[in-house]
């Protein structure tokens, strides 16, 4: 038990000591990921984008359609 005290506290002692490079070398490392992880959210963006405009346009028909139905039963229905 000692043992794992003493390595976490080596450890934390090690990271707040060497922070700067460590993160540093993380940044190096991970830049490829982030912009591929940029460009993958801007494709997703810009689908979602279609899809909502895509059924915005189909509610927005059905709605419509849907009136025309509704007034012309009631127009009928009051002659």
């Amino acid at each position: 038990m000692v043992q794992f005290i003493l390595g976490a506290v080596a450890g934390g002692l090690a990271v707040w000591f060497w922070r700067d490079e460590i993160l540093e070398f993380a940044q190096s490392k991970t830049h490829g990921v982030r912009a591929g992880a940029v460009d993958t959210l801007q494709t997703v963006e810009k689908q979602t984008e279609k899809v909502l405009d895509r059924t915005k346009g189909q509610i927005t028909a059905a709605l419509q359609a849907g009136q025309r139905t509704l007034s012309s039963t009631h127009d009928r229905s009051t002659h």
